[in-house]
């Protein structure tokens, strides 16, 4: 099979091919790096206290450490911070904070351990300054640590480190660790020492926020609950995606479908990113760069769907951007793949670039369906009040708003959420749509209205209002299809097809006695009585002047026309005695039938049928006449 990779699907596939190789590629790398040792849980006897501000940086100045910001940074700069243990404490709290691509050292002035003499103090309480063994100080962020140790013993009489890390990944997706909660023991004894906080940036956009003190198990199950509601929002926006997928395939306009089809797209990807970034995956694996790789291929794939949106939405001739898009997309995720694992820039340094892909075709895609609607205005087109074009306006702003906090331009206190105002917009957005579709829903229903009254008008006769000859002929060739179905498979000798034909007589001579005026209202009153006595097995049909028609399929079908025929006959008994007219009414009837196995045509039955009626309506004149005389 030859693939045209101009085609929206294909395009699709090989985007999904590449997501497919990421996922995989990290699953493996968070497989065997899965960090989940700060996820203990132990008794929850303990104070709460609010740790992010009241630090006091080297200046003398008082911060709020979730505030900061490093523009400017060099690399491997470091920031110095101190405050003192509050009272209070049990002895069952930590202190716990959330790191964000950050390196950091905590150390303390004179620390005391309950239970431990400092000659005794247990390894993994780490070591202080005058029992440094050379040998554990391996690598280099250890070892300027050691130096800044020595540094700061001496200036602040700091004389123990109790817990660093240098905040640098393995380099798969970033040069930073990514999002991790962190949590270290406090005892009684540290009540009103100070502590030393050490920061170490990797990025400019680097953080250590949500610090609070208070037991471990507290305070990771309160980040983990503080993320869930958003969590869950975002997993219900992949569902909606997935069940637009499903309800486009139930779209007869293939046009419309793919317009669908590509929102949904990207309703998924901003749903798997916005999942991400909550950070919960973080809190519960213990994993997070791997992840973030993942988010920074989701963000670079969302330009595409737009695009494909734009081109298939727009009625005005245009040029299609959906291919150029998608061989940006190609070539941009390749440009960062290859800065990224060559060490000249990391997936952070280089994702305002899928920002602004997503930015620039989002605001090209506005223009264009502005542009295109004056269009449809122009050319007196079918114009909705497009609440997609309003909601892709307004997550195309907000995405633009997270943008310029992703890169420090804009700051929102107490919003550590990277993708908060997008997932907004994705609300917005996805509202929108539901708007768009129950409108267009309408849309359609009063144009198959309109279509239904006209096809109504087309196959309904004017003076009766029974169905006319255009209907007998699609009938008719329904009838026709039925008995090829039916030869096809295993007889039936039960299964019979009836054409009737039937012709009301003596209409010449009341048009040319009475008028065509009688003539009309005696055609209504034959009509009315024959779809009353056919109205249990089918319509009856005015295929002439005088003539009608009808079709019986059933079982045993000559048996219901025998039955239909009774009924009329009584009708036009009672009509003729009630009417109180000079000129009675008389019906000549035939039919003819067709069961499985008989090699005649439609045609064929039906002429058969207008003999056998013919007949009849001679018998029927012999009979009037002989009463005549």
């Amino acid at each position: 099979m030859k693939i045209n990779f101009s085609g929206e699907r294909y395009r699709y596939y090989i985007l999904g091919f590449l997501a497919l190789g990421f996922f995989i590629t990290t699953a493996i790398f968070s497989y065997n790096t899965k960090d989940t040792s700060e996820l203990f849980f132990s008794i929850e006897d303990g104070v709460y206290i609010d740790f992010d501000d009241g630090w006091i940086d080297e200046e003398g100045n008082t911060v709020n450490i979730a505030d900061l910001t490093y523009h400017g940074h060099r690399d491997r700069e470091s920031y110095l911070f101190h405050r003192t243990i509050p009272e209070g404490l049990t002895g069952e709290e930590s202190l716990s904070f959330e790191v964000k691509h950050m390196g950091f050292c905590i150390y303390f002035d004179d620390r005391e351990y309950d239970g431990y003499e400092s000659e005794e103090t247990p390894e993994d309480l780490d070591f202080e300054i005058d029992e440094v063994d050379a040998r554990y100080v391996t690598t280099d962020f250890e070892k300027m640590v050691m130096q800044h140790f020595s540094n700061y013993n001496m200036q602040y009489g700091v004389d123990y480190i109790a817990y660093m890390a240098d905040g640098v990944g393995s380099g798969l997706g970033s040069r930073g660790a990514g999002t991790y909660l962190k949590t270290m023991q406090l005892y009684t004894s540290d009540v009103g020492d100070t502590i030393y906080l050490e920061l170490f940036p990797v990025y400019s956009n680097s953080k250590i926020c949500n610090m609070a003190i208070e037991p471990a198990s507290a305070y990771i199950r309160s980040r983990i609950m503080a993320a869930l509601p958003r969590f869950i929002v975002c997993i219900v926006i992949i569902l909606i995606g997935v069940a637009i997928i499903i309800v486009t395939r139930l779209i007869p306009d293939k046009r419309s479908g793919r317009i669908y089809e590509s929102l949904a797209a990207l309703i998924i990807l901003i749903g798997l990113w916005s999942m991400i970034e909550t950070h919960l995956l973080d809190y519960v694996l213990g994993t997070s760069e791997y992840l973030h790789t993942i988010a920074y291929f989701l963000l670079m794939s969302m330009a595409y769907p737009i695009a494909v949106f734009s081109d298939m939405v727009t009625l005005k001739p245009h040029k299609r951007i959906a291919g150029i898009v998608f061989w940006a997309t190609v070539i941009l995720i390749d440009y960062c793949t290859f800065t990224n694992y060559t060490g000249i820039f990391d997936f952070h340094e280089t994702v305002y670039l899928s920002d602004l892909l997503i930015m620039i075709t989002g605001f090209f895609v506005i223009i264009r369906i502005i542009v295109d609607q004056k269009f449809r205005k122009d050319n007196d087109l079918h114009v909705n009040t497009n609440w997609i074009d309003i909601s892709l306006a307004f997550i195309t702003f907000m995405g633009l708003i997270d943008l310029l906090r992703y890169i420090n331009i804009m700051h929102a206190k107490k919003i550590f959420d990277s993708s908060f105002f997008t997932r907004i917009g994705v609300l917005v957005f996805t509202i929108g749509m539901f708007i768009n579709l129950f409108m267009d829903a309408m849309h359609r229903n009063r144009q198959a209205d309109k279509a239904g009254a006209y096809m109504e008008m087309a196959f309904t006769d004017a003076l009766t209002g029974i169905p006319n000859r255009g209907a007998f002929l699609l009938k008719e060739s329904e009838i026709a299809d039925r008995m090829k179905e039916v030869s096809k498979r295993k007889r039936d000798v039960n299964f019979q097809i009836v054409y009737v034909a039937l012709d009301l007589n003596g209409l010449k001579i009341v048009n040319d006695t009475l008028g065509h005026a009688t003539g009309d209202d005696y055609i209504v009153a034959a009509s009315g009585i024959l779809m009353q006595a056919f109205s249990d097995y089918g319509y009856v049909y005015r295929v002439g002047g005088d003539e009608f028609a009808s079709f019986i399929v059933c079982d045993n079908a000559v048996d219901r026309y025998l039955e239909c025929i009774d009924k009329m006959r009584e009708m036009i008994q009672d009509y003729n005695e009630k009417s109180g007219k000079d000129m009675q009414m008389h019906i000549a009837y035939g039919y003819s039938v067709w069961t499985p196995g008989d090699h005649r045509d439609i045609g064929k039955v039906e002429k058969d049928g207008d003999e056998a009626m013919y007949e009849k309506k001679r018998q029927m004149k012999k009979v009037a006449a002989k009463n005549k005389s």
